[in-house]
């Protein structure tokens, strides 16, 4: 399927299917790569069966040759994007974003414009992963109610599905953002902020140059964290969504 493609796209969609496979292993461990299947459901978005994957999901978004997954329970929907900042994309993405939610990412934003309107943009799309439907929907639909400083990056609420909450961080590279349910958190099992955490990786992978498709981890098996893998620079939280503690 992907051999059709441009390199350099073709470069980037295996990023994500190796972060996809990737998460799912991180909560199904033992399970063979190959014998989970992850492929697009009618509206593009990732599908995951076999290999014991069941009521497992996956999100997962790629920019160029870096990539994050989550997986995630069917009942927990979460949605992540991940994506580089553009000048030749400003027009674009000021188009799809309000004047509110404009406003409000540049008082919570210390970054120049480009920066702040793609966080924007992962934020909505994003929450159009959890809600399973993409971007089909106008992104009225999607807009944003508040923009708050947090750490490294911004925790977001929506103007029509207040059950959600959304975290963006955004760095000097590529601006992320995941967007679960409000009564889940999202913790680290050594305690560090998520958030910083998230830059951390991202600025790492982000720096370091693309390794050719062909170049295989010395290991023959890829860790879990930031690093090549497999040719590929993938970005995958090493731990996952869990619930509040009570």
């Amino acid at each position: 399927m992907t051999a059709r493609l441009a390199p350099r796209r073709r470069h980037s969609l295996l990023a994500g299917r190796r972060a996809a496979k990737l998460a799912l292993r991180h909560v199904l461990p033992g399970t063979a790569s190959r014998s989970v299947r992850i492929l697009p459901g009618v509206l593009d978005q990732p599908v995951v069966s076999g290999g014991g994957a069941e009521n497992l999901q996956v999100t997962l978004s790629h920019a160029g040759s870096l990539a994050v997954a989550v997986a995630h329970a069917e009942a927990c929907p979460i949605g992540v994007d991940l994506d580089l900042p553009s000048p030749e994309h400003r027009a674009a993405l000021f188009e799809q974003t309000s004047e509110t939610e404009r406003r409000l990412a540049a008082a919570a934003l210390d970054v120049d414009e480009d920066r702040r309107l793609i966080t924007l943009w992962c934020l909505k799309e994003a929450l159009s992963k959890a809600l399973r439907c993409g971007l089909t929907v106008p992104f009225g639909v999607l807009e944003i109610a508040s923009l708050v400083r947090e750490g490294q990056g911004v925790r977001a609420q929506f103007v029509n599905f207040g059950q959600y909450v959304g975290l963006g961080v955004c760095t000097a590279g590529p601006s992320f953002a995941v967007v679960m349910p409000r009564t889940v958190a999202w913790t680290l099992a050594d305690g560090s902020d998520p958030m910083t955490t998230t830059a951390q990786w991202l600025a790492e992978a982000a720096s370091r140059p693309p390794i050719p498709i062909r170049t295989a981890h010395p290991s023959g098996r890829a860790p879990v964290g930031t690093g090549p893998i497999e040719g590929l620079q993938v970005v995958v939280p090493a731990e996952g969504f869990e619930p509040p503690t009570p």
